[in-house]
């Protein structure tokens, strides 16, 4: 088999390849070479590439889609690397939210200095003060991630 491109999955552990001789298809494979989905066997729904790069475009994003959950059970130990992996993403994602939330807070106290009535104060008061319960929140489930992503990881 031709193998066109090889590259690291960008969010899973793995990689990705197109492979072929015009027309070019994709496959996705896991951190042991199994195959987790291929364009030509699991019905992407795309059918066979003329470019060997839209074909790889494609199957980066497909393997970004979360919403694609593989069609088959695979042994124990990658569905603990499989965990590990999403425990890593929604602590990625936690973090952004992290970042948000106390730009948006900061943004909220300047805001403050420059209020000219107790209402807006009060207003701008009772935002602050959630934003900053959520971010605890989401910090403390950050961590949470993160040691599940280190106790599956083992």
């Amino acid at each position: 088999m031709n193998v066109c491109h090889r590259i690291d999955r960008p969010h899973e552990i793995g990689c990705i390849e197109v492979y072929g001789d015009e027309p070019y298809e994709w496959r996705i494979l896991d951190h042991a070479g199994h195959v987790v989905r291929d364009s030509a066997g699991y019905g992407s729904g795309t059918g066979a590439y003329a470019s060997a790069e839209i074909a790889l475009r494609d199957a980066i994003s497909f393997d970004a889609d979360d919403s694609v959950v593989p069609i088959f059970f695979r042994h124990g130990a990658d569905a603990d690397l499989e965990n590990a992996a999403q425990a890593h993403r929604t602590a990625d994602s936690l973090r952004a939210s992290v970042l948000a939330l106390k730009s948006a807070a900061s943004q909220a106290q300047l805001d403050r200095r420059h209020a000219t009535d107790s209402e807006a104060q009060d207003y701008l008061e009772v935002r602050i003060a959630m934003m900053e319960r959520l971010v605890q929140i989401l910090e403390e489930t950050t961590d949470c991630c993160h040691a599940v992503q280190h106790k599956t990881a083992e």
